[in-house]
């Protein structure tokens, strides 16, 4: 996979490519990271740029029962973006809004909630967690969402160049050199 390529435009000063190609390869079954707990079991892999969580909730588990006590706040304070593989789970947000989440359904849920299984068979979930260093390399945004990448540390200043460059000749936007930093390093 080519993490970004682009040609320049009429009279630029030049081009941002990505030369290193990833490609980067985990079995959850070995993972870098298993916890086990009364209820549930989870095998995390690390990824460049991103990190997998395959949980096995078991008949009976609740967030509120038992993972409260462990970190003792009222509700769960981890977003969570992920799918479930098989099983059912129920999520009550703290403003009371409820949902169920079964096989098959791709969810994004905020923090500030309490889940649970529903039913009578393990809950299978995948949770994603991007990283922010997509493809072990950097990315960045123009304030109008065109992203851009590179593949390695060397890379940053043609970066951050090529950033200021689109935002300008594009949108007539002068970004510092600071600005586009403080993005690129968020």
């Amino acid at each position: 996979m080519l993490a970004w390529q682009a040609r320049p435009r009429e009279g630029s000063t030049g081009m941002l490519e990505a030369t290193k190609l990833i490609v980067a390869v985990k079995n959850i079954e070995t993972p870098d990271e298993r916890h086990g707990f009364e209820n549930a079991s989870v095998n995390v892999v690390n990824l460049p740029g991103v990190t997998i969580a395959r949980t096995v909730y078991q008949p009976g588990w609740k967030w509120s029962a038992d993972v409260k006590p462990v970190v003792g706040t009222e509700a769960c304070q981890a977003a969570h973006t992920g799918y479930i593989l098989s099983g059912w789970l129920h999520a009550r947000m703290d403003d009371g809004r409820e949902y169920d989440f079964g096989p098959g359904d791709a969810h994004v849920v905020s923090a500030g909630h309490d889940a649970w299984v529903e039913g009578d068979e393990p809950c299978v979930v995948l949770d994603l967690a991007f990283t922010g260093r997509a493809l072990a390399g950097h990315a960045g945004r123009c304030p109008c969402g065109v992203e851009f990448r590179v593949a390695s540390d060397d890379q940053l200043g043609q970066l951050v160049a090529a950033i200021r460059e689109h935002a300008r000749s594009s949108h007539g936007h002068e970004l510092t050199t600071q600005q586009v930093l403080a993005e690129v390093m968020a």
